[in-house]
């Protein structure tokens, strides 16, 4: 094989094999981001598990407080009401803790699934291009070939002229 045209496919190969570790590390720089988004979330769970922890430890204390309650409950029903009234809005916290984990979630699944939106549409440009640049090495190739041919064709035909002239002035 003609050692131009290997050094040509070594370089095209090298360029296209550039082109691949350029993308892989583009992967991993997204591989980079998602570890970070779970690193984050990661961090949003040890909060609201603290947080869920800091209200067992205040509903445990609730509880002891309403069996010394329940003892004397027919003297301090003005307390039982305040208490009640403490309740709800612990309860109201709790729903808006929910509610915005719950809107964190669907936040994240949206995220997530733009991105991987983003990815699939860059793997559909990466193949166009690769298909494009196919087309066009194989157009060029093509071309290649054919001038190689005319001019081997030309050299025969020149070489059998002047053999054939050579054959007549012998004889």
């Amino acid at each position: 094989m003609d050692p131009e045209l290997v050094r040509y496919f070594d370089e095209r190969f090298g360029r296209i094999d550039q082109r691949f570790d350029r993308v892989e590390q583009r992967l991993d720089s997204h591989d980079q981001r998602f570890d970070r988004i779970e690193r984050r979330l990661d961090g949003h769970d040890r909060h609201f598990e603290a947080i869920a922890r800091r209200f067992e430890a205040m509903e445990q204390r609730f509880e002891s407080i309403d069996q010394h309650f329940e003892v004397i409950d027919q003297r301090f029903e003005p307390i039982d009401r305040r208490f009640e009234s403490i309740d709800r809005q612990f309860a109201q916290v709790n729903q808006r803790i929910d509610d915005r984990f719950a809107e964190v979630k669907r936040h994240t699944g949206v995220l997530v699934e733009d991105l991987r939106k983003e990815v699939h549409l860059v793997a559909e440009g990466l193949m166009t291009h690769i298909e494009v640049r196919h087309g066009e090495d194989r157009n060029y190739f093509d071309r290649k070939f054919g001038d190689l041919s005319t001019l081997v064709h030309s050299s025969y035909d020149h070489l059998q002229q002047r053999v054939e002239h050579l054959e007549r002035n012998q004889n």
